[in-house]
């Protein structure tokens, strides 16, 4: 079976077990999830490199690969901040709405993937124009940027959800989720500004221009000013918490749109001058 297909599989069951956790929270079912998704992790990573090698460059160049290395950017952040802050909610309901909720944005993208055409999950020789390492960069510190975005959301709605109680701030010493909030949003915001500033030099060295205002460019530009509001506002007295973690969720809408929403608009409209309508 194809290593991309079992990481999916696998991330089904960690979010299964996870949404368990919800409604019975138990140390086992928050320690279960998080090995599938490890398994997950390493199934995707091992599937993504397998590709690379089978096409000869890196995965990164078209809408496939790249939802690929969004979903698989959410879930090593994720997993990386179950080692970060492993003291913080090891158990609980709260926590597992947490994983349950990363994880279903993770399948979210990975399902994108998965209902590619066919013909753009073939592997074709590159264009000219993307044999660049500064495209590389770029479209990796996306994936990573958005990933952090996607992490950043999940740990948001449900706190969204659980409105204006206190959110996790029971036992000394362990971090509120309002700051673990705010601290993805302020890790992932530098590789959105690096995804930025590398496809302005891809596209110097590909078309003679750094910026083009396109429709692609001027909405990651929109994300950008989105993420940096919400580190502005996070200072702003009134709001941190239930406020900031509202714009966090409506910020991965905008990430969403940006990513596969854009892209169909643009093909729609573009449908519909060639026909005539």
């Amino acid at each position: 079976m194809n290593l991309l297909l079992i990481g999916y599989l696998l991330l089904w069951t960690a979010l299964a077990v996870n949404f368990a956790g919800v409604f019975r929270p138990a140390r086992w079912l928050d320690l279960v999830p998080v090995i599938v998704a490890t398994a997950a992790w390493a199934a995707l990573t091992v599937g993504l490199v397998a590709r690379g090698l089978s096409a000869g460059h890196w995965p990164l160049t078209n809408r496939y690969e790249f939802a690929l290395c969004f979903a698989w950017a959410i879930l090593g952040i994720y997993l990386l901040q179950k080692v970060r802050w492993r003291g913080v909610n090891a158990v609980g309901q709260l926590a597992s709405a947490e994983g349950a909720a990363i994880l279903a944005l993770a399948l979210l993208v990975a399902n994108y993937a998965l209902t590619r055409p066919a013909d753009e999950r073939a592997i074709y020789p590159l264009l000219p124009a993307l044999r660049s390492v500064w495209l590389q960069i770029h479209v990796l510190s996306a994936a990573i940027g958005y990933g952090a975005c996607g992490v950043a959301a999940g740990l948001a709605l449900p706190r969204v959800l659980r409105g204006s109680k206190p959110a996790a701030d029971a036992e000394p010493g362990i971090e509120s989720a309002d700051r673990r909030i705010e601290r993805t949003v302020a890790w992932g915001f530098p590789w959105l500004t690096l995804s930025i500033l590398t496809g302005a030099v891809w596209a110097q060295e590909a078309w003679g221009r750094y910026w083009g205002w396109d429709p692609k460019e001027s909405w990651a530009l929109i994300t950008w000013l989105w993420y940096l509001l919400v580190l502005h506002l996070r200072s702003v007295r009134g709001w941190r918490g239930i406020r900031l973690a509202v714009l966090v969720v409506v910020g991965f809408v905008v990430v969403l749109f940006a990513f596969a929403g854009l892209p169909w608009l643009i093909r729609t409209v573009r449908l519909t001058s060639l026909h005539g309508f």
